[in-house]
């Protein structure tokens, strides 16, 4: 394969269009893109007309992801044909004839071939075809593709952690994804400060299986040393970790939690079922009691924190009572929101194997069941502050004071707010939180 990007200096520099569904790693992977690319001569400008590189991060974490994925790559393939196409992500590496199909002329990476992006990028490594065909499980190590680089949100994503070595009965992203990989936790320090030296005042720790950063390293390590050596070490922002699994929520953590007010009060749990026995099939290793009180730490230790919970419905074996029981666990818990996503099918999981699934009509008023109970807790939690000062995060601060802006608290309360200006963008501001209205905060940019 001949070399991916070729610029000439004495022309304008060629333009490049990126492009992301899924998870928070996949978000996080696109802004190293980005650098990727603005180092190679390329702008990256989402509004040119004729871009010369097309990057796709997709996602195949259900069918109705690879579904979107398939789709974006195809509409993509149809507007610009005479541009290059590199489709990377897990759809890519489960499902690379999908893509090919979507995007004959595509340029398809494999999650191997994409951890050597910046090689294949710059011509240093032109065997696409060699790299696709090693597995996702022969990434051993984290790759060094993988940088922070400014976001295009107020944010940063730090990717500190890939891949997974649990296998999930229903889950498709060991397989897409590898085995479980840690960036160096001195060099995960150094990414931190460098990001807080660019200008960010929240740093988003993301992973695949981010309870396990640091388990494969050598000398071991943990997500608690991960925590306290960044916090140490990038003073002057917040920090906001993502998913945990249940079971790797350690009381160490919660300590910290409780001691650090820089730790963001916002705590995404995949609890997936509240059924012990659907959680067995699931191959998950805890069980709902082990949730329940997981909560109960969180919330003693932080009331204010914002709890949300991953639930999957409609899992092989789930029956009506298992739902009920699911329904009457979540109730319990004090949870802020819920994910909420219908069981699917992936080939080459345990699960995809089991006779017992449930109906699909059932399925999908499970789902709207859920949902609208998530839209009551969240309701709930917010209205739980009103006339209270919460510290957020300004993602938009509108073109005059009297305009609406937008910001993120550190408990995850999405805040309508007035009185900022464009100096209060990427900042963390104290917002008098005044009125809630369909599951949106109202306040004023306040003093404390």
């Amino acid at each position: 394969m001949s070399k991916i990007i070729t610029t000439n200096e004495t022309l304008s520099p060629l333009k490049a269009h990126l492009y992301v569904l899924g998870c928070k790693v996949n978000q996080a992977e696109i802004y190293s893109v980005s650098n990727m690319l603005e180092s190679l001569g390329l702008k990256v400008d989402q509004q040119s007309q004729h871009p010369a590189l097309i990057f796709v991060n997709t996602c195949c974490v259900t069918d109705s992801a690879a579904g979107k994925s398939r789709r974006l790559v195809g509409r993509l393939a149809e507007k610009y044909p005479d541009s290059k196409i590199v489709v990377a992500g897990c759809l890519a590496e489960i499902n690379p004839t999908m893509v090919n199909q979507a995007a004959p002329g595509a340029i398809v990476l494999g999650t191997y071939a994409k951890d050597h992006l910046l090689e294949i990028l710059s011509g240093r490594n032109t065997d696409v075809d060699f790299l696709n065909s090693i597995p996702a499980s022969s990434c051993s190590e984290f790759s060094a593709a993988w940088v922070p680089a400014p976001s295009f949100r107020s944010r940063a994503f730090l990717k500190v952690q890939d891949g997974c070595s649990h296998r999930c009965s229903y889950c498709i992203v060991p397989i897409a994804r590898g085995p479980s990989r840690s960036m160096e936790l001195r060099k995960a320090v150094e990414n931190a400060k460098f990001l807080v030296d660019a200008g960010y005042s929240e740093i988003a720790l993301t992973g695949i299986h981010l309870g396990a950063y640091g388990r494969d390293l050598s000398p071991k390590t943990g997500l608690e040393n991960l925590v306290e050596e960044i916090l140490a070490g990038a003073s002057d922002c917040r920090l906001r970790l993502s998913s945990i699994e249940p079971q790797e929520f350690s009381d160490r953590l919660i300590s910290l939690i409780k001691q650090n007010s820089r730790i963001c009060k916002h705590f995404h749990i995949p609890a997936q079922s509240g059924d012990d026995e659907i959680l067995k099939r699931m191959f998950r290793p805890y069980n709902q009691e082990l949730v329940a009180e997981l909560t109960e730490k969180i919330l003693e230790s932080a009331p204010d924190a914002c709890v949300g919970m991953d639930v999957m419905v409609g899992f092989p074996g789930e029956t009506d009572a298992s739902f009920e029981k699911t329904v009457e666990f979540i109730m319990t818990t004090g949870c802020g929101y819920l994910h909420v996503f219908p069981f699917s099918p992936r080939r080459g999981t345990v699960a995809y194997g089991f006779s017992d699934r449930t109906p699909a009509r059932s399925s999908r008023y499970r789902v709207e069941i859920l949902r609208k109970l998530s839209n009551e807790f969240r309701s709930k939690f917010y209205g739980k502050f009103v006339g209270r000062t919460l510290h957020a995060l300004v993602e938009y601060a509108g073109q005059s004071k009297d305009e609406w802006g937008k910001g993120l608290t550190g408990n995850y309360i999405s805040v309508q707010i007035k009185g900022l200006d464009k100096t209060h963008e990427g900042k963390v501001v104290p917002v008098l939180i005044d009125t809630v209205r369909n599951n949106e905060a109202y306040g004023l940019l306040t003093f404390e």
